[in-house]
């Protein structure tokens, strides 16, 4: 089965727009650790997960997603998550974001 046919709405405008900005990730990537962690987005050479939370599944700040982040942290990845809102309304901030994160521009 490939996963690729499953993108959520807002994985799909991520997806899209990292292409178009030459940002090279790695989709639905596995972390290995033993929690089997899979980052929505991973570029390797940064060690940056990109992390695209549906509404519905991700309350802001909930405890899942911090103790999974701090576990990730700790491993040594850098970590940034987007609303699905921030994505749908303003994709190019989040570019930005990214962009900054691996050094490739600047957030205004």
């Amino acid at each position: 089965m490939v996963r690729e046919l499953y993108k959520t709405d807002i994985e799909r405008i991520m997806s899209e727009a990292l292409k178009e900005n030459g940002i090279e990730a790695e989709y639905n990537h596995p972390i290995r650790c033993k929690f089997g962690y899979i980052a929505d987005f991973f570029i390797p050479e940064h060690k940056l997960i990109i992390e695209c939370d549906g509404e519905p599944w991700h309350k802001l700040g909930n405890s899942r997603d911090r103790k999974r982040d701090a576990v990730l942290k700790k491993m040594g990845y850098k970590l940034i998550r987007f609303r699905g809102k921030e994505i749908k309304l303003n994709i190019n901030n989040c570019i930005e974001k990214i962009k900054c994160q691996v050094g490739f521009g600047f957030v205004n």
